[in-house]
């Protein structure tokens, strides 16, 4: 059976790399940054982290972007395209990972969204840990679900508009006022008192320092932060016209990534130092520690607004990605109209989504192999089945497909200038080999987790 392919494309080269930053800049990297680069050795982290993204990391981004640009459909065309029939549980297994991600991490997008109305009515802030514990306490335990349910409606009303007048029109607003908002941010926290001691926790390099952990770790979180493996820039690559140059806009995806990841550090840690506190991975850095912060701060309220805002702009724009990768599949491959498509992936996404989000309440003595439902499926889609995913696409562009792929890299408007061999095959080298070592050594870190 023929599948039919894409029809969608982005209308400007600006709107598919804002797209394409805002899948990659989640809600992850904001509070895993700040957190594994201090205590990681700072710069022994981040030096790592930046030439793992400019060169393994930004080759798989080109990978993917190749992969569906040749396939011109969904994830599992894309497969079957480049590397046969044989391939195609490789694109229905992306398919099912980025709807399993999306599942849970729409949990937290509601979180994000609770807390911004919170903060727009002055309630977010307060000097007492005990009752920021409490108030999260009773978030995730009382009104999950009715959160998860808005935050979902707002993902699938954005999809619902397509390609062009939905996802691109929102990222081409929503990205720009995001990088402003965190530069802003970044700046007014380093004026904090203390903060020449946030920069050297982040910055300051020391041999003694780097260790092999270090190195993986940083390897693990450039897999992580461009968001990789699970099916969303092959998505997005399908949508890309002909004129577009990939290997370049691959780049500005990984500079916008990379510059999310170092804002997040230059916003967060300053505050945390400033008023003694201990950096702590996970949502407790952002909605228990901060908040208390906030309550401390000259003009902390509005402080308040604008970091919830960008959480939440963090969180809706890698939501959507997540979401059309499933859409892309229902519409390819079952032939659904997009509204068809949207409306079931809502409903199917509200019901395993509020079984994560009981899993914080009702459900929370509910474990299988010693974690919670919650953290089971993050475990499993982080550390394996991005995993698997990201060694297919190494294998199938980097091996199988490799002319298919050089075709698409190298092919672009004349404007756009020229891909040239030596270009070519450096990315070919790294796709074969330093791509691959990159997420095996991401899996190993998720299995040292």
């Amino acid at each position: 059976m023929s599948v039919p392919t894409s029809s969608a494309q982005w209308s400007t080269r600006l709107g598919f790399i804002l797209a394409a930053a805002g899948s990659a800049i989640g809600l992850g990297a904001i509070w895993k940054f700040p957190y594994w680069a201090g205590a990681n050795g700072g710069a022994a982290f981040i030096l790592p982290y930046i030439l793992f993204t400019f060169t393994a990391g930004v080759v798989l981004v080109m990978a993917e972007l190749a992969l569906g640009r040749s396939g011109r459909g969904s994830a599992v065309e894309a497969m079957r395209r480049a590397g046969g029939r044989g391939f195609v549980w490789c694109g229905g297994m992306a398919v099912l990972t980025s709807f399993l991600i999306l599942s849970y991490y729409a949990v937290v997008g509601g979180w994000c969204a609770a807390y911004l109305a919170e903060a727009l009515m002055g309630e977010a802030a307060s000097q007492d840990p005990e009752v920021l514990k409490m108030r999260f306490g009773e978030l995730v335990s009382g009104r999950n679900i009715a959160w998860l349910f808005a935050f979902l409606a707002a993902v699938c009303l954005t999809a619902v508009f397509g390609v062009h007048r939905g996802i691109e029109r929102l990222s081409t607003c929503l990205m720009p006022i995001f990088f402003l908002l965190m530069v802003g941010l970044a700046a007014y926290s380093l004026l904090l008192p203390g903060s020449e001691a946030e920069l050297a926790y982040l910055f300051q390099f020391s041999w003694s320092t780097v260790t092999p952990q270090a190195i993986l770790n940083a390897m693990g979180f450039t897999f992580f932060s461009l968001s990789l493996g699970a099916g969303v820039l092959v998505t997005y690559g399908a949508y890309v016209n002909k004129s577009t140059r990939l290997p370049s806009a691959a780049m500005w995806v990984a500079i916008l990534a990379l510059q999310a990841a170092i804002l997040a550090g230059l916003v967060i840690m300053p505050a945390v130092f400033a008023y003694g506190l201990e950096p702590d991975a996970g949502p407790g850095l952002v909605f228990i520690t901060l908040p208390m912060i906030f309550a401390q701060l000259s003009g902390g309220s509005i402080v308040a607004v604008i970091f919830y805002f960008c959480l939440f702009v963090a969180a809706l724009t890698s939501a959507i990605s997540l979401l059309e990768v499933a859409v892309a599949f229902l519409q390819n491959e079952c032939r659904f109209s997009r509204r068809a498509a949207v409306f079931l992936c809502f409903a199917a996404l509200f019901i395993l989504g509020s079984v994560s989000a009981l899993s914080f309440g009702p459900w929370n003595d509910c474990l299988i192999f010693g974690r919670s439902i919650f953290d089971f499926l993050d475990y499993v889609c982080t550390n394996f089945l991005m995993t698997i995913n990201g060694l297919a696409v190494a294998f199938v562009v980097g091996w199988k497909a490799w002319p298919k792929a050089m075709k698409e890299l190298s092919t672009c408007s004349p404007e756009n200038g020229v891909v040239t061999k030596g270009t070519l095959s450096a990315i070919g080298f790294g796709l074969r080999w330093l791509a691959p070592l990159m997420v095996l050594a991401s899996c190993w870190q998720g299995l040292e987790a």
